[in-house]
């Protein structure tokens, strides 16, 4: 995870499809690392950006997202990420 956030920083922020779908693994490997707090700061991330493009591979990475974090439900920032993608 460390090496792909820190790619994602340098990454040029023009290619917002690219960007969506790189940070939706790393928002599924952080709640697989059991931080659904981060996975959850991330999604939101991915949600405003697959808002601007229209593309179903970023809309399905979304759903995988959500499906993914609906286990941390009771978390608060997942709660509000899962609400709003609603």
């Amino acid at each position: 995870m460390p090496l792909l956030r820190d790619v994602l920083g340098r990454y040029d922020p023009t290619h917002t499809r690219a960007m969506a779908l790189y940070l939706s693994w790393l928002a599924v490997a952080y709640a697989d690392a059991n931080e659904p707090e981060e996975a959850a700061a991330i999604a939101e991330r991915v949600i405003t950006l697959s808002a601007d493009v229209a593309s179903e591979r970023t809309a399905e990475r979304v759903r995988v997202i959500r499906a993914r974090l609906n286990e941390y439900a009771d978390v608060p920032e997942v709660r509000a990420v899962l609400g709003a993608a609603a």
